[in-house]
């Protein structure tokens, strides 16, 4: 069953109220209600609002599970005097009669039978089982938001690490490409013409072209 605390006066917002307000508003136990948040979003144990629709839905929830729960258990506390007071003494002639002998050894048995319900323990038990699991709970959802972030981090520190890599290559790229560029411009040499062997066997070449007898001075 879940705990209550002292009620007050919340200051609801059409859209949002707090968490704290409402739970004491409506005496729910705050880490109670934060656990039924779960179903509804992801940062219910660290938000300080929600919307109001959620929450009255939460409350609901709650407030429904709560009168599940047993409410008025008797207890061998609240038994009056006359159920525990044993049976009236019989006539003197009470050994004679087998009937009132089986009357008077049923009845120890039918004042013991309240002490055999085993529903208060039952009711503490799952009252503890359940804080428990809130707090089991809690942990888990810490333990995974820890994680979540630690990968997050490290998704965000891969993704720079890609940027960075993807830029170191494209400058290569571009200085690469400047470079044959400007080897691309580089003008060619022009080829040298070949000059005859010596001047004389040009003079003796051209004499025998045109059928004079040329004299060259030494």
């Amino acid at each position: 069953m879940a705990a209550r605390t002292s009620k007050k006066t919340a200051t609801i917002d059409p859209n949002s109220v707090a968490i704290t307000d409402f739970c004491q508003s409506q005496g729910i136990n705050e880490q109670i209600f934060r656990l039924e948040l779960m179903q509804h979003c992801d940062d219910a144990d660290s938000t300080k609002t929600v919307k109001f629709d959620v929450a009255q839905t939460v409350a609901s929830t709650i407030t429904a599970t709560s009168k599940a729960l047993p409410q008025n258990i008797e207890t061998p506390e609240n038994l009056t005097p006359q159920e525990l007071q044993p049976a009236p003494p019989l006539a003197t002639e009470q050994p004679q009669k087998p009937q009132n002998s089986s009357i008077a050894t049923s009845t120890p048995k039918a004042i013991s039978s309240p002490a055999t319900g085993g529903n208060i323990p039952s009711a503490l038990q799952e009252l503890i089982q359940e804080s428990e699991e809130v707090i089991e709970l809690a942990d888990l959802v810490h333990s995974y938001r820890n994680q979540q972030i630690i990968q997050n981090a490290q998704t965000r520190d891969s993704e720079l690490v890609i940027q960075l890599r993807e830029r170191r290559i494209e400058t290569r790229n571009q200085t690469f490409d400047k470079l044959r560029d400007l080897n691309a411009r580089q003008p060619i040499a022009p080829e040298l013409p070949e000059l005859p062997a010596s001047l004389s066997e040009e003079i003796a070449s051209l004499a025998n072209e045109l059928g004079k007898r040329l004299h060259t001075s030494r």
